[in-house]
């Protein structure tokens, strides 16, 4: 079974995807485990890999695609453009492999959008995790001992970054919870208890498809 965790930023995707995978006894692959296993496996440098995993194309980038698309005359998307799809399909190859070796958890990657929806065979538990900025940015600001603004300006940023690559790779919107088979919101609930029912979930998915 897949777990796929899509969060916004400091709504606990962490924390959850760590208690689900200890309860599963399944590997949790975020973004730090898909920049070692890229670096190790395909030779690229980890500050490489980091710059352009689960990002969003830059303003050029995204020109020179839209073009190429709009004439079918230019060249295709530079070389730098082609490095996100390897990136995105090595991603989904590794899951699914590891998928079908056993459970696994995880954290990001356009979701179930990575995953072409559902593939076959393997069942998948689709989470999201949300809560209102205000909240998102008092614990980002905890947790990494930094000032509110500078908090607002990282989950702005990074709000937006996600929302945009997930448009732009999987042709989806990252918060639209008709994808989901659970959605959390962590300021509500509290991180304790959202992880009690994702962990309860979880568990039961797996029971089933013994």
């Amino acid at each position: 079974m897949i777990v796929s965790i899509a969060r916004e930023l400091g709504a606990g995707g962490l924390s959850v995807g760590e208690a689900i995978a200890a309860a599963l006894g399944a590997p949790l692959l975020d973004e730090r485990a898909f920049t070692e296993i890229l670096s190790q496996r395909h030779g690229l440098a980890p500050e490489v890999v980091a710059e352009r995993i689960e990002r969003p194309p830059h303003a050029g980038e995204q020109l020179i695609s839209d073009l190429a698309a709009a004439t079918a005359m230019l060249p295709i998307p530079a070389a730098q453009h082609y490095s996100v799809e390897f990136i995105i399909d090595t991603v989904r190859e590794t899951v699914i492999e590891r998928a079908r070796a056993g459970h696994i958890v995880v954290i990001g990657h356009g979701g179930v959008s990575l995953l072409g929806w559902r593939p076959e065979g393997i069942p998948v538990l689709a989470i999201l995790l949300r809560a209102g900025r205000g909240w998102r940015i008092e614990q980002l600001a905890r947790r990494y001992a930094i000032a509110p603004d500078e908090a607002k300006r990282r989950i702005e940023r990074t709000d937006d970054a996600r929302a945009r690559y997930q448009r732009h790779y999987f042709a989806s919107e990252i918060y639209d919870s008709r994808q989901y088979d659970l959605v959390l919101n962590t300021e509500s609930l509290g991180v304790d208890l959202a992880i009690a029912v994702a962990v309860s979930v979880a568990t039961a998915k797996a029971k089933e498809i013994r």
